[in-house]
């Protein structure tokens, strides 16, 4: 089981502010789920000594992104210029991944250090992140990119279901609307899932458009009511498709 958490982007200041944030929400967190592991990902806004002797001290599990600099170039070196002679052999783009010890001046100690090399027809990039997790350099660069799906679903949660409209004049009455859009945004994720393949990442609005706002007319009868849909409408297919699969 594993608790996760992401941060947006930052000045290096920032962990002025998440320290102490952290402070009272990890100690808390490892009491009520002792046998939790804590992982945190952040970007290199956060990547200060603090920072990192938080997490060992704790416990946690981190991968923080890292500006580069020429010692890391150089650390680094050997496996760009592989990459370019690759490329220049083959026409084709090149990755690849890799990792050193590293110890910066304020470091009290040496730290894994992962990175990945790209080269293209725009030369040869180079990205860091200094980490304790363990494994292939490649599944901790998978892990420390998930954190963008994260932010990917707060602004879906935001934009797809006005959730920042919170316009009341008490605390109270604005968690409450919240909470509100938090329970519609579970449901339709929960109806999303249950959507054919290609359409459980679509986004909410694809969503509202294209099987929500529909035009309808209703007629009662006797021994039924009917919901006549206009045959012209683009999207009747995908509506039948979504109703097999909800009722299924």
């Amino acid at each position: 089981m594993f608790a996760r958490r992401s941060f947006a982007p930052g000045k290096s200041r920032s962990h002025a502010r998440i320290i102490p944030l952290l402070l009272r929400l990890v100690p808390r967190l490892q009491r009520e789920f002792p046998g939790v592991r804590i992982q945190l990902r952040a970007d290199a806004g956060f990547a200060t000594p603090l920072l990192y002797e938080f997490c060992e001290f704790f416990g946690l599990q981190y991968a923080i992104g890292i500006g580069n600099n020429s010692r890391l170039q150089s650390a680094a070196q050997p496996l760009p210029h592989r990459l370019a002679r690759r490329f220049r052999r083959t026409g084709q783009p090149q990755r690849s991944f890799s990792s050193f010890r590293y110890r910066a001046h304020p470091w009290s100690h040496q730290r894994r250090i992962c990175y990945k090399a790209e080269h293209t027809t725009a030369g040869t990039n180079l990205r860091f992140l200094v980490t304790n997790l363990p494994g292939r350099s490649r599944s901790v660069f998978s892990f420390y990119n998930d954190r963008g799906e994260c932010e990917n679903r707060i602004e879906e949660f935001k934009n797809g279901f006005a959730a920042d409209r919170l316009s009341c004049h008490r605390f109270g009455a604005n968690a409450f609307r919240l909470l509100l859009h938090s329970f519609a945004y579970n449901l339709v994720n929960l109806f999303r899932l249950q959507l054919p393949a290609a359409l459980r990442s679509a986004q909410i609005e694809t969503l509202r458009t294209q099987l929500f706002k529909i035009g309808a007319r209703i007629r009662q009868t006797a021994r039924c009511i009917r919901i006549h849909l206009a045959s012209g409408w683009p999207f009747q297919d995908l509506f039948q498709a979504a109703s097999l699969c909800d009722s299924s």
